[in-house]
């Protein structure tokens, strides 16, 4: 398995994935031009890419959508209530929690997420020997999520802020209400308790995701997950703002 992590927080979302040589990207918040020299970078080009998956239409996951997609001659995938509101009819929908293939030996469940944001989903990657989970964007994580992708080997997470930065920082009190909620963004501590609910269930790699570059650190996102899990065999790592390297995974 091989991770680009090409961008992750407020800024943009992008990702991609090698798994037994099947490429996709998850979400197309940036340019064409920087998902051009990313994945030249790595020995990639827009005709390597299988397939797209959307998490949610917020616009940093979105925004390179159009001319990106103009690029990358693969289908592209979201939930039904993104596709209605993109109006974007070559998208193909999935329905939530149901396993589907969609490229040869290679299968994807659409997870719904709680986040403000309709259509807001995560996801969860099979090949016949392999799993990977994908969980941004959410205020919460249910038990039937954390179950769901319970085995699997990887999983990259939302660490979104540090509850302390937010509270006494410079947002106004909306935003911070917002972010806070059920349907805002995962907190450093409850993505650490998750992480340790994962970690305790078998899956040995994790990233830490979407961080806040106001309310967030990385180091705090890092160490938070690393004190939940003291004593487990893991390996977590930060993604950065934008990334520049493959991760190979054993």
């Amino acid at each position: 398995m091989k991770i680009l992590p090409i961008a992750s927080g407020s800024t943009g979302n992008c990702m991609l994935l090698d798994m037994n040589n099947r490429v996709i990207l998850i979400d197309l918040g940036v340019s064409a031009s920087m998902l051009k020299d990313a994945l030249t970078a790595n020995g990639y080009q827009f005709e390597s890419i299988e397939a797209v998956l959307i998490t949610h239409t917020h616009s940093d996951h979105i925004k390179g959508i159009e001319v990106c997609m103009k690029r990358i001659k693969a289908p592209i995938f979201m939930s039904h209530t993104s596709k209605d509101k993109l109006m974007m009819e070559c998208a193909t929908p999935l329905n939530y929690s149901a396993r589907t293939e969609i490229l040869p030996e290679l299968w994807v469940t659409a997870i719904r997420t709680s986040h403000d944001c309709a259509g807001s989903v995560g996801y969860k990657i099979e090949t016949e020997d392999s799993c990977f989970g994908y969980l941004t964007d959410l205020g919460r994580i249910p038990e039937s999520t954390i179950e769901l992708l319970f085995g699997a080997e990887c999983i990259v997470i939302e660490s979104n802020h540090d509850e302390e930065l937010l509270r006494y920082g410079r947002y106004p009190p909306y935003l911070k209400k917002r972010i806070l909620s059920d349907e805002g963004h995962l907190s450093n501590d409850a993505c650490a308790e998750a992480v340790a609910r994962f970690a305790d269930k078998g899956t040995r790699h994790f990233f830490l995701a979407h961080l806040s570059q106001e309310n967030n650190r990385p180091e705090l996102a890092l160490d938070s997950a690393i004190k939940a899990t003291a004593g487990m065999d893991v390996n977590i790592e930060v993604f950065p703002v934008y990334g520049e390297r493959i991760i190979e995974i054993d």
